[in-house]
C-alpha cells in the first residue's frame, strides 16, 4: 500500500512539474506578447506623431496655395476690369476713325 501511494504521489510530481513547465512556456509566450505590444504601441505613437506632422505641413502648404489662388485670382479680376476698359476705348478709336474714312471719302 505504501508502494501504491508513493507511485501515485510520484506520478503526481512528475504532473506538477509538467504543468510547471507548461506553465512557464505559457508565461514565457505572454512575456513575449506583451513585449510585441508595448513594440506596436510605440511604433503607433511614433506613427501619430509623424502624421499629425505630415497633416500639419499639408495644411500649412495648402493655405499657402490657397493664398496664392486668391492672390492670382485678384489679379486676374484686375486684368479684366483693364481688358474691358481697353476694349472699350479700342471701340471708341475703331468708330472715330471709321468716321473719319467715312469723312475722307465724302
Amino acid at each position: 500500500m505504501e508502494e501504491l501511494l508513493k507511485q501515485f504521489m510520484e506520478q503526481m510530481d512528475k504532473r506538477f512539474d509538467q504543468m510547471e513547465s507548461r506553465f512557464d512556456q505559457v508565461d514565457k509566450r505572454f512575456d513575449k506578447v506583451e513585449q510585441d505590444i508595448r513594440s506596436l504601441t510605440e511604433e503607433v505613437r511614433l506613427n501619430q506623431t509623424k502624421n499629425r506632422s505630415h497633416f500639419k505641413h499639408v495644411e500649412s502648404q495648402l493655405e499657402q496655395q490657397q493664398h496664392t489662388f486668391q492672390v492670382v485670382g485678384d489679379e486676374i479680376k484686375g486684368d479684366k476690369i483693364d481688358i474691358q476698359y481697353l476694349n472699350q476705348k479700342i471701340s471708341k478709336l475703331d468708330m472715330e476713325i471709321n468716321n473719319l474714312i467715312q469723312r475722307f471719302h465724302s
